[in-house]
């Protein structure tokens, strides 16, 4: 009797276990219906001209668009709504007076900031960023040159069907194998606006060519687009607004000292040709040593890269030894004249763009602590020296120039 009622107390109590777990799951309190929501892709943040407006835009997917497949079709894969309000947060609620289902920011991938706003300041939009639940702090950010960031967003692309899609595998592709850009994200961001060691940085976006149809999906129907969107150059931010843009072998020179280099093309002097030998950097990998030495910043760049030979418009003997060790020591000069340029460039307007005191203040604190208050015009007087070592790997299919006389 004593051990049916023991028996009976077990089953009564995983049965009260039970209930409770299935209680606590039985539903999400905030849950949502799909058909409810317009599914925001890409936001573009700007400033109203004389105003302390924000002027928003959102690309909302349009899900029956999207089931067609190919680039054919006469439905707009996404529909644009702006709306201009004093707060981030006031202007999205603003927005149902023009979208008849509730924005949804959790699938946001590329946010394209004005570069009228990147100039005035840009910490009040990422303190609206960090706050909310719902906007992924990995979203990619660009920063709009020399055209309206909604217009940005709202441009029709060939090969995807969405243009934020299309820009985030265009920033991708383009910082794996050009490393001229990086991909930059809403969390990167913050954590050097607040941190004085170091100063954001954020690719650009441009519009190149005839953009009058840029906004019509007719457009896409021509096998050669009179316009494309670019992924290039490189914004430098100091105190949280936009102070300078590297750009090119600059920028590359920046994504040497971040160690941001995938894979790019470095083009070399030879017979008299400024572009005569083509060399393929398969890997770089980059170390910085930061100290104070008699009150003076001082910095250690070392670089170690390979490459191949991709190719050459000179006739050279490119199969000897000796001429792969002149090549090797010409391409050491480009890769330290690159990264020196971008150094100046930053120094001029006193930006910590490579993070030289994050890591100070990682490695040194002490040293830190002493100069972090002016640590602009401290990093704007150090002592940069740049070790290069490369080596070249391969010379390709084929070992004797064409065009060197035998």
């Amino acid at each position: 009797m004593k051990a049916r009622v023991l028996r009976l107390a077990k089953l009564a109590l995983v049965t009260g276990i039970s209930l409770a777990s299935l209680l606590a799951v039985s539903g999400c309190w905030n849950s949502r219906e799909l058909n409810k929501l317009a599914i925001v892709t890409a936001m573009a943040i700007d400033r109203v001209p004389d105003s302390n407006n924000y002027e928003l835009a959102f690309q909302v997917v349009m899900p029956g668009a999207l089931s067609h497949t190919g680039t054919g079709g006469n439905d707009s894969p996404f529909s644009i709504y702006g709306i201009r309000a004093p707060t981030m947060f006031e202007g999205i609620r603003k927005a149902s007076k023009q979208v008849p289902r509730q924005l949804f920011f959790s699938h946001v991938q590329v946010v394209v900031l004005g570069e009228r706003l990147a100039k005035e300041g840009i910490e009040e939009v990422f303190d609206f960023f960090e706050r909310s639940h719902e906007v992924r702090l990995t979203s990619m950010l660009l920063v709009a040159r020399g055209t309206p960031p909604d217009k940005l967003i709202s441009t029709y692309v060939p090969l995807e069907r969405l243009q934020a899609s299309a820009l985030l595998g265009e920033g991708t592709l383009s910082a794996k194998v050009w490393s001229e850009t990086a991909v930059i994200e809403i969390d990167e961001v913050i954590r050097r606006l607040i941190n004085t060691g170091a100063e954001p940085i954020i690719s650009g976006l441009k519009l190149i060519g005839n953009d009058k149809t840029a906004t019509q999906k007719k457009s896409t129907e021509q096998s050669q687009l009179p316009y494309h969107l670019e992924i290039s150059d490189i914004a430098m931010f100091r105190e949280g607004k936009l102070a300078d843009w590297l750009e090119n072998e600059s920028a590359r020179g920046l994504m040497f000292v971040g160690n941001h280099i995938g894979s790019t093309i470095m083009n070399l002097e030879c017979g008299g040709k400024p572009d005569g030998v083509a060399l393929e950097i398969l890997k770089s990998r980059t170390s910085n040593k930061v100290y104070m030495k008699d009150g003076q910043l001082k910095v250690d760049v070392v670089v170690s890269a390979e490459s191949n030979v991709g190719e050459v418009k000179c006739g050279i003997a490119i199969e000897k030894l000796d001429t792969l060790q002149q090549l090797e020591r010409e391409w050491s000069d480009a890769v330290k004249s690159e990264i020196h340029r971008a150094v100046k460039q930053a120094q001029a307007i006193k930006a910590d763009v490579f993070g030289f005191g994050m890591s100070l203040q990682r490695h040194h604190p002490k040293q830190w602590n002493a100069v972090k208050d002016d640590w602009g015009s401290v990093f704007a007087k150090a002592e940069v020296n740049v070790t290069f070592r490369g080596i070249i790997r391969r010379t390709g299919m084929r070992g004797k120039s064409l065009l060197e006389k035998s």
